[in-house]
């Protein structure tokens, strides 16, 4: 009778550990994948650090505006001297000069004089042909980067997938091996009374025992893997370690399966591989600049000056205005080689482009035989989840009628529990490489 009773009561708590769920902590953040994603575009380090590559590629792009526009400068200087022929001139500029200033003795001879000089000069590009095709390689850096910025934030997106289903995973994982560790506690307390009323061995009691650290052994390896999933998705989200995520977006349910055609696909039009397109650009504009290196440059130029023996003073000015035009004929190879290489460097960027493209198409389609492959898994993994369920209910009705050792039925359910996480693997491996193949395609796949 009492072996009976026993018995009822191990079937009654392992039922009830394959029905109910174990809840969460009700102090956990409720985090859907959506509000993960949004916290991701603001917070995230990486995309910051983008960010900020993009302003500076901007800075660099703005600086090559001197090539159209003005620079203008002034200045203030004073000097003293006795050198005959500075203190000559600086009478000039100050319009001082008399005619006593010709007495040889006084040209020789001058004594000190002071002049003070504000000076305001302006320098305006006319034609500066290889300045025009350094400022377009530039503009083209900046929009690389910009587009580059734009891919890492696809990158991010499928790391906060990838961490934020990992976490469900992690955490799903322990449940199951929660509802295990109690089904084989249960089993080692019925076990152990078994045994002191006769009808177990001291075995089984050690049987028992092993299983249920193998289970805890299992749950603390979850439960690891849980916090170290945790800290990373909250490394993704900018968040606070100390502050705990729920997942309210799940694996159990099984995913429908996405339909892509292969023919239909096209990566051009990705942000990095038009980054890519914009880099090869910049090389081709840096050989322009090089070439045009041999063309003459044209530039404008004047000048104002403010000359006084006292400082900041105008009793005196001049000015100075004109145009030079300069040709560098030949510097010793320099600009020929600055060519060359600019070229060579251009071709490689060529070769590496269509090298990255053919790699890509690779990629691409070993992830759509992984999508294939793993949503097949997910059918036959569940099938084995459902027929050890069902094992295990035949188990337990057997054990029941007193037809089944305790032993048996607990292999059963540790079998139970095994497909169970394989079930939810299988699905997170799957989601896996339908996110892959999203930051392939740059796009969503409605499963």
């Amino acid at each position: 009778m009492i072996d009976k009773m026993l018995k009822n009561q191990f079937i009654y708590v392992m039922l009830a550990s394959l029905i109910f769920p174990v809840f969460a902590n009700a102090q956990l953040r409720p985090l859907s994948l959506s509000e993960a994603l949004s916290l991701a575009d603001e917070n995230n380090l990486n995309a910051k650090s983008a960010a900020a590559r993009v302003e500076a590629a901007k800075a660099s792009y703005r600086m090559t505006n001197s090539v159209f526009l003005p620079s203008v400068d002034l200045s203030h200087t004073g000097v003293s001297t006795n050198d005959p022929l500075s203190s000559f001139g600086f009478k000039l500029k100050q319009e001082i000069v008399t005619q006593e200033d010709f007495n040889p003795d006084l040209l020789n001879d001058p004594g000190s004089i002071e002049n003070f000089m504000t000076k305001a000069q302006l320098q305006q590009p006319l034609l500066n042909m290889d300045g025009i095709y350094a400022r377009k390689a530039a503009k083209n850096q900046f929009e690389a980067l910009s587009l580059q910025s734009n891919r890492v934030k696809h990158n991010i997106h499928f790391e906060v997938k990838n961490a934020y289903y990992l976490l469900d995973l992690a955490q799903s994982s322990m449940d199951v091996l929660e509802k295990s560790v109690g089904v084989a506690e249960e089993a080692l307390r019925l076990t152990k009374n078994n045994a002191e009323q006769g009808f177990a061995k001291h075995a089984d009691v050690l049987e028992a025992s092993v299983q249920l650290d193998e289970r805890k052994d299992q749950l603390l390896e979850a439960e690891n893997q849980y916090y170290q999933a945790h800290d990373y998705l909250a490394h993704l989200l900018g968040m606070a370690m100390s502050e705990t995520i729920k997942t309210t977006d799940t694996l159990v349910s099984p995913p429908a399966q996405a339909l892509i055609n292969s023919t239909s696909i096209n990566i051009e039009n990705r942000s990095d591989v038009l980054a890519y397109q914009k880099q090869i650009e910049a090389g081709e504009n840096m050989v322009r600049s090089h070439k045009m290196k041999f063309i003459p440059r044209v530039n404008a130029f004047g000048a104002v000056e403010w000359n006084d023996a006292k400082m900041f003073g105008t009793s005196a000015n001049n000015y100075m205005f004109g145009a030079s035009l300069s040709w560098s004929l030949f510097n010793g190879y320099k600009n020929a080689g600055a060519i060359q290489h600019a070229t060579a460097q251009l071709d490689e960027a060529r070769i590496n482009y269509e090298d990255f493209l053919s790699q890509n198409q690779i990629q691409i389609n070993a992830t759509l035989r992984k999508m294939n492959l793993g949503f097949n898994r997910i059918q036959s993994s569940k099938r084995a989840k459902e027929q050890a369920q069902e094992a295990l209910r035949i188990r337990t009705d057997r054990f029941k009628q007193g037809l089944e050792k305790t032993a048996d039925v607990l292999m059963s359910e540790a079998l139970t529990s095994q497909k169970e996480l394989q079930y939810i693997q299988s699905i997170y491996k799957y989601k896996q490489s339908v996110f892959e193949m999203e930051l392939l395609l740059e796009q969503d796949i409605n499963e």
